[in-house]
Formats: structure tokens, C-alpha cells, sequence
């Protein structure tokens, strides 16, 4: 008995503590249920509040075109009332000022005809009177001239006889001369025997000056295609480098449209308008007229430079048009050249002339060559030798020639219609002028491609970056919200084990009411 009244109140205490730990679930189940049911509510207040802004804002939008709209109707109300008002004044200043204003200037000019007719009338009278008088003015002069003519034709009398003494005087003066001019024979024939001798030693230093120039010339054209050779290699590597750099530039091009289209149609949800790719392409393949254009024009340039350092045409029809030059040109020689080449062997004296008249038509390199060649056999095969031109069309020929020139140093013929025209408005400019102002082409061909996407796209994209900021941060927030109801979870996992574990250790069993059984009981007893 006495041991049934002490087990009594620990049961009763096991029980209560049973329930205690039953209401403290409970109470941590609600709570976990209301958490979940605030964050819920949480969301949906979010998405509430973005949906009305999003109204609001179209709201505005709506009101503002309305307003636009308005303001427009009302200003295109109000000019037209203020066309017809002027419309309406013109027909009045038409009616009565305009009519009135007229008729005053045909009384005017009426008035002002009576008045030339009056003062013409007068003028007749004087000038009439005028000329009486100048009449009369005439006929005395013409008295005094006969009376001078008389005194004219004595004094000539009398200088006949003087002349005729002095012509005694001049015959006597003609004879000493004359032996003066024998004397200056004499000389004459001196000099000439003294010029001889000269002429002979120059002639020989001449001959030793030419070849000393055929072979310096023969140096300078080696050297010239040694150069020409160079330039081209050099302009090939910059070629290569050039649409290197020009694909990457390419490359990047595409990925910033790329980045600037999915910014527009997924973050923006707008209409992406694509630039158009003609435009884009023409920006990388008309740059430079001065040969850095993108591979084409410097590449043919090129090959036509290195071709016309040898010539183009064979030796002999370059032969048969230089003849033909010579014989219908004679008449351009000068006297100085007439005069080098007397005495000259005959293929010396071809040389000599031949360089006289290419200097006279300006003909200064092989290009010039080349191109006087190309006019005199316009037409022709180019395996035909032959020359089919008359003597007759020379001087045509070459005043085509000299025109071609003038063309072409106006505008280099290339087959960028472009780079031509562009030529053509630049004219003549100096070496340095020509390299300074391809590097700033250079220039601001890199820097456009720079600049693919606009300014307005720019500044959407700040827009966006902060609007993406804001946006990121309010994230943050609800992931942390989101990181402590996950925490507060897992604490509760983790109370949950360590009260099994306590449920289930075995140091209950030793224990005369074990917590299993009072967790029984009480739930039977409920």
C-alpha cells in the first residue's frame, strides 16, 4: 500500500511532463505553420506590389500620350485658325490696297512720260544749236590746216637737201667698216679653228659621261625593283596582320550584338532591332583610298606596281613606238639638242633624241612607258607585233596620251570605285600628306569599330544594371529569409533525433516508469 502511494506521484509527474512536452510540439508545429504561412504571405504581397507598380506605371504612360495627344490636337486647331486668318487679311489687302496702289503708279508713270516727252524737246533744240555752232568751228579749223600744209612742204624741202649731204657723209663711213668687217673674219676663222678643237675633246668626254649613265641608270632600275620587291613583301605582312586584327574585330563585333540582343529580348522583353549587316560590312571594306582598304585594292595595286617595274610590253613594240615618236617629232628638238647630237654615232644620237622627246611629252617612268605603249596599240592583239598607226594620227595619239596622264594624276585607276572618287576630291598632295592622312584613316576606322553598339543601347544597359543591382539586393534579402527558415527546420530535425535518441536510450529501461510508458499512457488516456 505504502509502495502504491509513493509510485502515484511520479507517475503523476511523468504525466505532466508528458503533456507539457506534447504542448511544446504542438506549439513548434504551429509555429513552424505560421512561418511558412507569413513567408507565403510574404511572396504574394511581393508579386501584389509589383503588379499594381507595373499598372501604375501604365497607367501614367496612358495619361501621358493622352496628354501629348490633346496638346497636339489643340496646337494643330490653333494654327489652322491662324492660316485662315492670314489667308483671309491677303484677300482683303488684295481687294482694296493692292488695286488702289496700282492705279496710283499709272498716274505716276503718266505723269512722269509728259515730263521726258517736255525735257527731250528741250535737249533737241540745244543739241541742234550745238551743232550749228560746232559746224562753223570746223571750217575755220579747216582754213588753218591749209595754211600749215604749205609751211609743212617748205620745211620738207629743205631737209632733202640736208639728207642728201649726210647720205656723201655715210658712203665714206660704209668703206671703213667694210675693212672693219674684214678683220673680224680673220678672227672668226680663229675661233672656229679653236672651237673644232674643243668640240672634238668634249665629244670624247661626252661618250664617257653616256656610258658612265647607262650604267648608273642599269644600277637604279636594279635597285628599283629591288625596292619594289621589299614594298610588297612589306605590304603582304601588313595585309596579313590587318585582316587578322579585322576577324577579331569581327568576332567581338558579333558577340556584343550578341550580349545586346539577349539584353533586350530576355532581360528588357523588348524588340531587338538588329543593325543592318550591309552597313556593318561596308564600314570594314571602304576605308582607305591611299591602299590600306581591307585586302583588296593594296593586293592589286601591288601586283600592278611590281609588273610595271619591268614593263609589261615586249622590247620590240616598246622599239617600234619609240621610232615612230622620234620620226613624226623632229620638230620638238630645240637647238641645243640639234647641236649635241652633230657629230654623235647613229645609235647615240637615237638615245639622245629619243630622251629629248620623252622629257618634251613628260614621260618620266616605265609607268608612263607602259601607258604610252598601251595608247598606240589601243585595239590591237597582244600578240600582235605590228604597228597599225599612220604617221598622220601621231600628234593624236599623243595628246591622248598627255590627257590619259593628266587622269590618271588626278585619280589613280584602281577598280575600288570608291577609293577613286575619293582620289579624285584629294588631287595632289605631297608624300608626307598622303602618309599622315592614311594613319588618322587608320585611326578612326579602329576607333568606329569601337562604337557598334549605340549610345541610347548604353545607357539602357546602366539603366538595366541598376534596375538588375536593386533587384540582386532585394534577392539577397529573401534568400537570407529563406536561409533561416531552412536553418529553423533543421533545428527542429535535429531536436527531434536527439529526443528519439533520448526515448530510445536504454538507461529508461532501468528506470521504474520509463518516459515510453508515460508517452503510452497519456495517449491512451487522450
Amino acid at each position: 500500500m505504502l509502495a502504491r502511494r509513493s509510485s502515484s506521484p511520479r507517475i503523476a509527474a511523468s504525466a505532466m511532463e508528458q503533456t507539457e512536452l506534447k504542448n511544446k510540439d504542438e506549439e513548434y508545429v504551429k509555429m513552424l505553420k505560421q512561418q511558412s504561412t507569413d513567408i507565403t504571405g510574404l511572396i504574394k504581397g511581393m508579386r501584389d506590389q509589383y503588379h499594381m507598380l507595373r499598372q501604375n506605371y501604365e497607367k501614367q504612360l496612358e495619361d501621358i500620350e493622352g496628354a501629348f495627344e490633346k496638346e497636339r490636337s489643340d496646337l494643330m486647331r490653333k494654327n489652322k485658325d491662324e492660316i485662315d486668318e492670314l489667308f483671309e487679311r491677303r484677300r482683303q489687302m488684295e481687294e482694296t490696297e493692292f488695286l488702289e496702289r496700282r492705279q496710283e503708279r499709272e498716274r505716276d508713270f503718266q505723269q512722269q512720260i509728259e515730263d521726258l516727252r517736255t525735257h527731250n524737246a528741250d535737249d533737241y533744240n540745244k543739241c541742234k544749236i550745238a551743232l550749228e555752232k560746232g559746224i562753223q568751228e570746223l571750217e575755220q579749223h579747216l582754213e588753218k590746216m591749209n595754211s600749215t600744209y604749205t609751211l609743212n612742204k617748205e620745211k620738207l624741202e629743205y631737209n632733202l637737201q640736208v639728207l642728201s649731204e649726210r647720205n656723201k657723209e655715210h658712203t665714206a663711213i660704209q668703206s671703213s667698216y667694210k675693212n672693219r668687217l674684214n678683220k673680224l673674219r680673220e678672227t672668226l676663222n680663229n675661233l672656229m679653228t679653236r672651237y673644232q678643237t674643243l668640240d672634238a675633246k668634249y665629244k670624247s668626254e661626252n661618250i664617257n659621261l653616256t656610258e658612265e649613265y647607262k650604267r648608273l641608270t642599269k644600277q637604279f632600275k636594279d635597285l628599283q625593283e629591288k625596292c619594289h620587291h621589299f614594298e610588297q613583301a612589306d605590304e603582304k605582312k601588313f595585309r596579313e596582320v590587318w585582316e587578322m586584327n579585322e576577324e577579331e574585330v569581327r568576332v567581338l563585333r558579333d558577340k556584343v550584338l550578341k550580349a545586346d540582343r539577349l539584353l533586350h529580348e530576355q532581360q528588357l522583353g523588348h524588340e531587338w532591332i538588329q543593325p543592318k549587316q550591309e552597313q556593318l560590312d561596308a564600314e570594314l571594306e571602304t576605308f582607305s583610298e591611299s591602299g590600306t582598304t581591307t585586302g583588296k585594292s593594296t593586293a592589286i595595286e601591288s601586283a600592278e606596281m611590281g609588273q610595271s617595274v619591268s614593263g609589261k610590253f615586249t622590247s620590240t613594240k616598246v622599239k617600234k613606238v619609240l621610232d615612230l615618236v622620234k620620226e613624226e617629232t623632229q620638230f620638238l628638238l630645240d637647238i641645243k639638242v640639234r647641236e649635241q647630237i652633230q657629230g654623235l654615232p647613229a645609235e647615240q644620237k637615237d638615245v639622245v633624241q629619243i630622251d629629248a622627246i620623252l622629257r618634251y611629252i613628260n614621260v618620266e617612268s616605265q609607268e608612263d612607258v607602259d601607258l604610252l605603249v598601251t595608247t598606240f596599240y589601243n585595239g590591237q592583239d597582244e600578240d600582235d607585233e605590228a604597228l597599225m598607226v599612220e604617221a598622220d594620227d601621231v600628234l593624236n595619239l599623243l595628246k591622248e596620251f598627255i590627257q590619259e596622264k593628266e587622269n590618271q594624276r588626278s585619280a589613280d585607276v584602281v577598280p575600288d570605285k570608291k577609293k577613286k572618287a575619293r582620289t579624285q576630291q584629294l588631287g595632289s598632295e605631297s608624300e608626307a600628306e598622303k602618309k599622315a592622312r592614311v594613319r588618322r584613316e587608320e585611326r578612326k576606322f579602329w576607333e568606329k569599330k569601337g562604337h557598334v553598339i549605340p549610345d541610347m543601347n548604353f545607357r539602357v544597359w546602366r539603366a538595366l544594371d541598376v534596375a538588375l543591382r536593386r533587384y540582386y539586393s532585394l534577392l539577397q534579402v529573401r534568400s537570407k529569409a529563406i536561409d533561416s527558415a531552412v536553418n529553423m527546420q533543421k533545428q527542429n530535425e535535429e531536436l527531434k533525433q536527439l529526443l528519439d535518441q533520448y526515448l530510445g536510450s536504454k538507461v529508461n529501461e532501468e528506470l521504474q516508469v520509463p518516459p515510453t510508458h508515460v508517452i503510452r499512457v497519456v495517449g491512451g488516456a487522450s
